[in-house]
C-alpha cells in the first residue's frame, strides 16, 4: 500500500480525489482543509492557502497516478509525495485492493 500526499488550491481537492476514484488510481482518500503552506517559488517565500489530499492506493498503481495527478491539477509543479505503507490492519488492505479492481458487470 502507499499513502500519497498532494497539496491543491482551495476548491480543487475534492474534484480531483472524484477523478482519481472513478479512474481506479486510488481507493480512498481525505482531504484536509485550510492548509497554510510557506515555500520557495521562483526565488520568493510565497504564503497560500490549500488544502491537503491523503490517498491510499497500491503500488503498481503509483506512476500512473503520479502521471494522472500531474495532467490534472492546476500547478505547475503540484507536491505529489509517496511513501509505503508498512503496517495497516489486514482487512483495511484487502478492501484497499478490492476497491482499486475494475468492477465486473454481472453476467460476465
Amino acid at each position: 500500500m502507499q499513502m500519497v500526499l498532494v497539496s491543491c488550491a482551495p476548491g480543487e481537492a475534492e474534484g480531483l480525489l472524484e477523478k482519481l476514484l472513478g479512474e481506479r488510481l486510488v481507493g480512498c482518500g481525505n482531504i484536509v482543509p485550510a492548509v497554510r503552506s510557506l515555500y520557495w517559488w521562483q526565488g520568493e517565500i510565497c504564503r497560500d492557502a490549500e488544502e491537503l489530499l491523503l490517498m491510499e492506493t497500491a503500488g503498481e498503481r503509483i506512476a500512473a497516478l503520479m502521471q494522472r495527478i500531474q495532467a490534472l491539477h492546476s500547478y505547475e509543479v503540484p507536491k505529489i509525495i509517496s511513501f509505503q505503507v508498512d503496517q495497516s490492519l489486514p482487512a483495511y488492505a484487502r478492501w484497499l485492493v478490492d476497491s482499486l479492481a475494475t468492477p465486473t458487470t454481472e453476467g460476465s
